[in-house]
């Protein structure tokens, strides 16, 4: 039996949620704003697209939405297979990349909206139920967390999400005072924000001149980051600074909290900040750089898949980095019981002109960043759904 808070619209199929008194003055404020968003949603909090579309002027805010429920169709969405579906990283990464396809539209005033949640189910959990969800614009990013009660049925469980959801949208959006809802934000410097635009930009935290590179994602920096930079300098006589970007040829960009805390672990270096993924783009920002790449690396900057699988695409790239004077200091990489250098590797012999290796006598360090996140999750309470 349908209850006062379903209405019927349109056929005996379709059912929307009409919300309840606080939310519907929320979501109304949000149709008659100047926002436009996406919304990817999975694992929970799906039933806040019905209670916005039961509200008059929804085609104004609501630009497209997605539930990526199974497995498969997340890791579609995101590019890659997310390290833990239900957290942190995955819901600001859902949020960057609804942001990315608001902004595809056109127009202006985007958001990005991404939930991920472990609800109660017919299975058993050892992990808390949760939830986790982030709101992506050009100017901030804002993550939330709301620990769900266990004894609870799930449509309750579903209910509480829903309204903290609404919450969440009336305080990033609509400057509505936070009520008790737990997160993070980090506002963008306005030097920031061209970091997600389309035109190639970079930005450094001190005075690098940006002739010596060690790119990474550093998540998290570790020994070996500052062992390879070390070694660098050592061989080159130059000084080396991080580059970390935003944008990724096989993942969504990265968000500014994400950004932010990356930042906080390597104050002691300059870093810079830049929106291109591939090195020939790079290259433009940084001509006459050496870059510093472990083996692994270098690898993918020859691979024909990161130029649409063309040949000729991937000899104009190597042309264009010996034009701007590239070159790459290749350290190696253990790659299971085997340690890799550039000699051990296949390469087009132009890219490998504009390389020099360091001997396994010079460097080696097996530390991984994958490793280091691998050990984090499993000491998390609520690792395990």
């Amino acid at each position: 039996m349908t209850s006062s808070k379903d209405l019927l619209h349109g056929s005996n199929s379709f059912w929307v949620r009409l919300p309840n008194q606080n939310s519907m003055s929320t979501i109304q404020a949000l149709h008659d704003s100047h926002w436009r968003g996406v919304f990817h949603i999975t694992g929970g909090g799906a039933s806040l697209l019905s209670e916005l579309l039961a509200v008059p002027g929804a085609s104004r805010t609501l630009l497209d939405a997605s539930i990526p429920y199974a497995g498969q169709a997340l890791t579609d969405l995101l590019g890659t297979p997310p390290e833990q579906a239900a957290s942190q990283a995955t819901a600001r990464a859902l949020a960057m990349t609804a942001y990315q396809r608001a902004v595809g539209f056109g127009g202006t005033d985007h958001f990005g909206f991404g939930c991920t949640a472990s609800l109660v189910t017919d299975r058993t959990k050892r992990g808390q139920t949760r939830a986790h969800w982030a709101i992506q614009t050009l100017g901030a990013t804002q993550d939330f967390y709301l620990e769900l009660d266990a004894t609870k049925t799930r449509d309750e469980q579903e209910a509480a999400l829903r309204q903290a959801l609404t919450a969440s949208l009336g305080v990033v959006l609509l400057s509505n005072e936070n009520k008790g809802l737990q997160g993070n934000i980090c506002k963008a410097v306005p030097d920031w924000q061209p970091l997600l635009g389309s035109t190639p930009y970079r930005w450094c935290s001190g005075q690098s001149d940006g002739s010596l590179i060690l790119p990474g994602s550093f998540n998290p920096v570790h020994e070996g980051h500052y062992q390879m930079l070390q070694t660098a300098e050592e061989i080159t006589g130059k000084t080396c600074a991080f580059e970390l970007t935003l944008r990724n040829a096989d993942k969504p960009d990265l968000d500014y909290l994400s950004v932010q805390e990356r930042l906080a672990k390597m104050t002691d270096r300059h870093v810079w900040l830049t929106n291109q993924a591939n090195f020939s783009a790079k290259a433009e920002l940084f001509p006459g750089a050496t870059f510093v790449l472990g083996t692994d690396t270098m690898v993918r900057i020859g691979e024909l898949r990161f130029y649409e699988d063309n040949p000729d695409k991937l000899a104009v790239a190597i042309r264009r980095l010996a034009t701007l004077d590239i070159s790459f200091l290749v350290l190696g990489r253990a790659d299971g019981d085997r340690f890799m250098s550039l000699d051990d590797i296949k390469l087009p012999s132009s890219l490998r002109a504009l390389c020099q290796g360091v001997p396994e006598s010079v460097y080696r360090n097996d530390i991984s960043s994958t490793r280091i996140r691998a050990g984090q999750q499993l000491n998390r309470p609520d690792s395990q759904e």
